[in-house]
């Protein structure tokens, strides 16, 4: 009985699951694409605003990571060899609108944000795959610390530094800024970025198809395992 009790408490909390932003996009190609890294020496900063609406299927959620997938059909898995990157930093909290998005990137969160991924990050050689429409995701980039999500625009923000190792950008699946408004950007999602991981401006960038990796927040794991337990028990004292 004991077994069992430790099983279905385990079995909660491997309650994860994916979400893709823009949500039309879980099964369909965006349009556009970006070529997020860069070898440039100052690295770069991408920073990307989510209408609550898109977001309405994790409230209450934690998300603890993100991936993007490569522009498809594609001709070749990404990178060629490991793409490395001495630190990739991502930032999360309340954001504006996608519609009053701002250049300036701190403008662009309504409280301080929650810096919930630091240090140093490795996209393994072929890791992106292609031959589909739409290709697979990629690799998650795992947080540090899960973000709980309880409503309202988002904004998340990535500063990495210069690639290492592997000399091609990724060319990853988007929506374009070109196809707004009929394609959401400015209305449901919107980007922003610049060539330096310090800057604090940018510019309009293609919106990256995203896949955000969520669970359960903790406080609603531990109330769900003590259910189990108490189930359980109540069970084995039926007996």
């Amino acid at each position: 009985m004991k077994k069992l009790a430790t099983l279905a408490f385990l079995g909660c909390f491997g309650m994860a699951s994916a979400y893709v932003v823009p949500n039309y996009t879980e099964n369909t190609e965006g349009d556009g694409t970006f070529a997020l890294t860069s070898t440039g020496t100052a690295g770069r900063t991408f920073q990307m605003t989510i209408a609550a609406s898109q977001l309405a299927g994790i409230n209450g959620l934690e998300i603890t990571g993100m991936a993007f997938r490569l522009n498809g059909p594609g001709t070749a898995n990404w990178p060629p060899v490991d793409a490395n990157f001495t630190f990739w930093d991502i930032y999360l909290g309340p954001g504006v609108a996608p519609g009053s998005m701002s250049n300036t990137f701190a403008d662009n969160f309504t409280a301080a944000p929650t810096q919930v991924r630091s240090g140093a990050l490795t996209f393994p050689a072929g890791s992106f795959t292609f031959g589909n429409t739409p290709n697979a995701f990629g690799p998650t980039i795992a947080f540090n610390t899960g973000y709980v999500y309880t409503g309202g625009n988002l904004t998340i923000e990535m500063r990495f530094s210069q690639q290492t190792g592997a000399t091609t950008q990724s060319p990853l699946d988007a929506v374009a800024v070109a196809g707004g408004p009929g394609n959401g950007w400015g209305v449901d999602f919107a980007a922003r970025w610049t060539g330096n991981a310090q800057g604090t401006s940018g510019s309009n960038g293609n919106f990256l198809v995203t896949k955000l990796d969520v669970v359960p927040e903790p406080a609603t794991l531990t109330a769900v395992g003590l259910g189990v337990l108490m189930l359980l028990r109540r069970r084995r004292q039926a007996k």
